[in-house]
């Protein structure tokens, strides 16, 4: 009788403890879905957030480089014998034998005791690497003074710039058949442009 009395409570109390375990799990597994819709959540917006960041990065780049580009135009090349052309410097390059497409911007000169100017500098300007690969717009501007000096690269003159100029440095003379003297400088801050300025030593006049 006794043993008998005694099963009663002893199954309430199994059914109330496997209650009890189904709560906690129910509760875990409540938890977990939340948590892990909130991380999902999370990485949503932070795609988004950051998918406008680069759509603004990269409209920002692009204008940098056509304003870049737009500063200079190809340097015709004669098809013939692959001569380069600067016609308004009445300049042009023996065929250098390089894969390089060479830029250019002539300034005149003008009354008020400005030289004549020819800056050279190649289709694919030294520092847009670095542009492209920034990831945040202080990084794009933290890579334009780089793209602006290896835009202006190589300058050619009549007459050597003055001995305190930092931004320039002078690495060729070159003598014309017309007795004139051509200086070849580079700016300092494009080392990169060594080896293409090297190839105007063979400059000639027509």
């Amino acid at each position: 009788m006794y043993y008998h009395d005694m099963k009663k409570p002893i199954k309430k109390v199994t059914r109330l403890t496997n209650k009890k375990k189904f709560l906690v799990i129910a509760g875990l597994a409540t938890a977990v879905l939340i948590t892990t819709g909130a991380y999902f959540a999370t990485l949503k917006l932070q795609y988004y957030d950051y998918a406008a960041k680069r759509a603004g990065l990269v409209e920002i780049r692009e204008l940098i480089v056509m304003a870049i580009e737009d500063l200079k135009k190809d340097a015709p090349v004669e098809a013939r014998t692959g001569d380069i052309y600067f016609p308004e410097s009445r300049l042009y390059l023996p065929n250098p034998g390089t894969h390089h497409t060479f830029t250019y911007f002539y300034e005149p000169g003008d009354d008020a005791g400005s030289q004549p100017e020819l800056s050279v500098s190649t289709s694919s300007v030294p520092g847009t690497n670095t542009l492209y690969s920034a990831q945040d717009v202080e990084k794009l501007f933290d890579a334009v003074p780089k793209l602006q000096s290896c835009s202006r690269g190589i300058k050619i003159v009549r007459q050597k710039f003055p001995q305190e100029d930092g931004q320039n440095e002078l690495k060729h003379t070159v003598r014309l058949d017309n007795g004139q003297e051509l200086y070849i400088y580079l700016e300092k801050d494009c080392p990169e442009l060594a080896d293409a300025a090297a190839l105007f030593t063979y400059i000639k006049y027509y």
